[in-house]
């Protein structure tokens, strides 16, 4: 509770002098107020997203502090929270492997980086929700996270199982076509790396699209095939920033 001061019009009838409107001060016990200044909790530990998101989460968790990964200032087995939401901005799969390890890691996914959620996830990896939930789920998430216990908000569930359905539809080789055409690659290229004919190329991205098209998953151009590519964690999240190096190396083509 907190104490603040308020005004009080005295009505004039208490016998002291004063007239009717005259204003009094007098202590009062606020228990709203208090409620609405949450005491910030311990620190939590960001990597990837834009720089803003730090404050985002900073007022989501009552101005607690939060420390960017790698300024040294985290004790082990704190809670991280990796931003997935800025596809060119997402730690690689690597890097989050290497940060379940050291820490327990909370992934804010967005929709097409579902995937590489589901690859921190297998790679130890504790908590995951996802960014178009409300607030309540990423607090939830950090809690959990904070008590050592694994938990996946219903919706990135949801989510996950749908990726792993898609990818269980594709052979490996389909796969490889998906990353390397949505990665802007020519069907010349992809096949050239590949090392198989045009034809054959071709065939897997018929037979590919016309699996996914009867899941109603939308594969009728190469955006859309790119945006799959994305999802399902094929491509690099690095590789698509950019400031970063490319996905595939096209100069390798050139000739």
């Amino acid at each position: 509770m907190s104490t603040v001061l308020v005004e009080h019009e005295v009505d004039g009838s208490g016998g002291d002098g004063r007239p009717r409107g005259t204003t009094d001060l007098l202590q009062r016990t606020d228990t709203a107020d208090a409620r609405g200044a949450a005491r910030p909790g311990p620190a939590l530990g960001l990597v990837g997203g834009h720089p803003l998101g730090a404050v985002g989460l900073s007022a989501a968790f009552g101005g607690s502090e939060v420390v960017a990964v790698g300024s040294g200032a985290l004790p082990p087995r704190s809670v991280v929270v990796a931003d997935l939401t800025c596809s060119g901005c997402s730690p690689a799969t690597a890097d989050l492997a290497q940060l379940a390890r050291q820490h327990r890691l909370v992934l804010l996914m967005g929709q097409g980086q579902v995937g590489l959620a589901e690859e921190a996830l297998a790679d130890g990896a504790l908590c995951s929700v996802g960014a178009w939930e409300p607030v309540a789920e990423l607090r939830r998430a950090v809690a959990a996270a904070a008590a050592g216990t694994p938990w996946v908000s219903p919706a990135a569930a949801a989510a996950g199982a749908q990726v792993r359905e898609v990818r269980a539809l594709l052979s490996r080789q389909e796969r490889e076509v998906l990353r390397l055409y949505g990665a802007d690659l020519p069907v010349k290229s992809v096949a050239r790396r590949m090392g198989i004919t045009v034809g054959t190329a071709k065939e897997y991205l018929k037979r590919m699209r016309a699996k996914l098209a009867v899941r109603g998953v939308p594969v009728g151009t190469k955006v859309d095939l790119r945006v799959l590519a994305e999802q399902l964690g094929l491509l690099s999240p690095r590789a698509q920033c950019g400031s970063a190096p490319a996905v595939v190396d096209l100069r390798a083509e050139v000739g």
